[in-house]
This record gives structure tokens, C-alpha cells and sequence, in this order.
């Protein structure tokens, strides 16, 4: 554990030094400005779609951000091959795998709590009464557990694909997982049913993450609701790097 915890602080670092991320995180800060504009353009229930605007702003931002970063904190170390420098140190490629992820997923905690707090200051404006405070705590913290899990996908792809496949299979597995209802009212057939049934048990279930509705109208959901999907992220994010960690054992890289 303490060799994950310094690849952590190293993969923070190089977060913090990495020109994607700057320019990411200035998407993300470029998409709040806009949806602030946007909101105030329309006639009417100006704070709600300002608040509707700038949390959907750090949904895509987060996964923009947990897509590429996954990309490019792995595969450089892969193209470089200093990746085979670390690895011929008693570090084993778990360690390795998880330190990454940890410090990934730290930043993308922090940047999505200061998008929060952005997003609070900015409907300050329209008053107290306008928005809830809880509300878009638990929306924001609920927007970086669904990032978590992508970071997790992306990893999970990131060990056997390059770019290409792997921002297309996370970005997919995005879309799949807040279309579950959809694409599973639209199966007729009994073979595709069974199908897609089996294949429910492996894709995450975005949509338990997705509260901005309710955030808009002011309102928020029990402490105890929100325990239990924070759990179930937790599952998924295991199961995920798991399965990562399992094709990165078996991936050949000289050492």
C-alpha cells in the first residue's frame, strides 16, 4: 500500500504538470461561465436552468477529464517504457495500477468539489431560496463517483487498447450506462432480452449517480440514499480495477 500511496502523490504531480489537464480544467471552468450565460438568456426560472447549465458543464467536463487523463497517465508510461524501470522494482504491477488510479481519482475529487463550490457561488446571486447547498454537494460528489468508475473503465481498457479504443469503450460505456432503461424498453426479441440482461450484470448503472434534476428544483435526496449509491460506486470502481489489474498481469512487458 505505501508504494500506491507515493505512485499517487507522483501521478498528482504529473496531473498537476500536465498541459491536458490545464487545458481540460479550462474547459470545465470555460463550460461553467457559458452555462451561466446561457441561463440568463432565458425568460424565465433563470436560477434553475443556470443551475441545470453549469452541473451538466461538470458532468461532461469529468468525464472528458477522467477519460483522457486515464489515457495518458498509463499509456505514457507505456510508450516511454519507463514503465519497465518501475516495475523491475519490488513494486508489482497492482500497486503500480492503483497508485495511478488513486491519484487520478483524488484530483478529479477536487476539481469537481471546486466546481461545486463555483457552481454555489454563482447562484448566490439569485438568493438562498433559489438553490440547496446539500443539493449540489451531493450532485457534484455523486458527478465524481460516476468519474471514478470511467477512470476505472479507462484503465480497464487503457492495459491491452490504445487511445483510440479506449476513449471510444469508455465514452460507450458512459452512454450504455444511463441508457439501460431505454435500450432495454426498446428489446423485443426473447434472445436479446437474455442478451442484454447478462449483459446488465457487468455495466454500471449511471443513472443512480444522476441527480441534477432534482438539484435544479432545490431538491436533494436522503443521507442514507446517498450512502448507498456512494457504496455501489465503490463495487463498481472494485470491479473494474479489478479486472484491469487481472489484464495487466497478464500483459508482456519486459522488465
Amino acid at each position: 500500500m505505501t508504494n500506491s500511496l507515493r505512485i499517487a502523490w507522483v501521478a498528482i504531480q504529473e496531473l498537476l504538470h500536465e498541459k491536458v489537464s490545464y487545458l481540460l480544467i479550462g474547459f470545465a471552468l470555460f463550460s461553467l461561465g457559458m452555462s451561466l450565460v446561457f441561463g440568463q438568456m432565458t425568460y424565465g426560472e433563470q436560477a434553475k436552468l443556470t443551475l441545470d447549465f453549469m452541473l451538466g458543464a461538470t458532468q461532461i467536463s469529468m468525464l472528458l477529464f477522467a477519460i483522457f487523463m486515464g489515457i495518458s497517465l498509463f499509456q505514457k508510461e507505456l510508450s516511454m517504457g519507463s514503465i519497465s524501470m518501475i516495475l523491475s522494482k519490488p513494486i508489482s504491477r497492482a500497486s503500480f495500477l492503483l497508485g495511478k488510479y488513486l491519484g487520478q481519482v483524488c484530483m478529479q475529487f477536487l476539481i469537481t468539489w471546486m466546481m461545486g463550490l463555483m457552481t454555489c457561488l454563482f447562484c448566490l446571486r439569485f438568493g438562498t431560496g433559489s438553490f440547496s447547498a446539500a443539493a449540489v454537494f451531493q450532485t457534484v460528489t455523486l458527478i465524481a463517483w460516476e468519474a471514478a468508475i470511467i477512470t476505472a473503465v479507462t484503465y480497464a481498457f487503457a492495459v491491452n487498447s490504445g487511445a483510440v479504443v479506449t476513449s471510444l469503450g469508455a465514452a460507450s460505456i458512459f452512454f450504455i450506462g444511463h441508457g439501460r432503461d431505454t435500450v432495454s424498453s426498446n428489446l423485443r426479441e426473447t434472445s436479446d432480452l437474455i442478451l442484454w440482461n447478462s449483459a446488465k450484470t457487468v455495466l454500471p448503472d449511471l443513472e443512480i449517480f444522476n441527480m441534477k434534476a432534482l438539484a435544479s428544483y432545490s431538491q436533494s435526496i436522503e443521507w442514507n440514499e446517498f450512502f448507498l449509491a456512494s457504496c455501489y460506486g465503490t463495487v463498481c470502481v472494485a470491479f473494474y480495477l479489478a479486472l484491469a489489474v487481472l489484464f495487466f498481469s497478464r500483459r508482456d512487458i519486459a522488465t
